[in-house]
């Protein structure tokens, strides 16, 4: 017992040890060892992607919302077009 002093019990639900169990080591120890350093080690750097995703996705949004006015904007300025023409060929047939 010399290599890990920390010895303690707890209790847990049967979900959490069924998690446990999923993860990697051979015995509940190492598994339960494995997943709480994965959590303290990867769960930051998974919070930084997700911050970093959710960013692109707020630029995307952005550019998205940009894009609509434009194509509002352009849609307007093709009705106008239309407009104009279907007059203009209206003053033709006249002649």
């Amino acid at each position: 017992m010399a290599g890990k002093p920390n010895i303690r019990s707890i209790r847990f639900s049967d979900e959490l040890a069924k998690l446990i169990d999923r993860q990697a080591g051979n015995t509940f120890t190492e598994k339960f060892e494995n997943l709480v350093t994965r959590c303290v080690w990867e769960l930051p750097q998974r919070e930084a992607e997700l911050k970093e995703v959710q960013k692109q996705v707020r630029q995307e949004e952005k550019r998205l919302a940009e894009l609509r006015k434009r194509r509002t904007v352009l849609d307007q300025t093709i009705q106008s077009i239309q407009k104009s023409l279907d007059y203009h060929l209206r003053e033709l047939e006249k002649l």
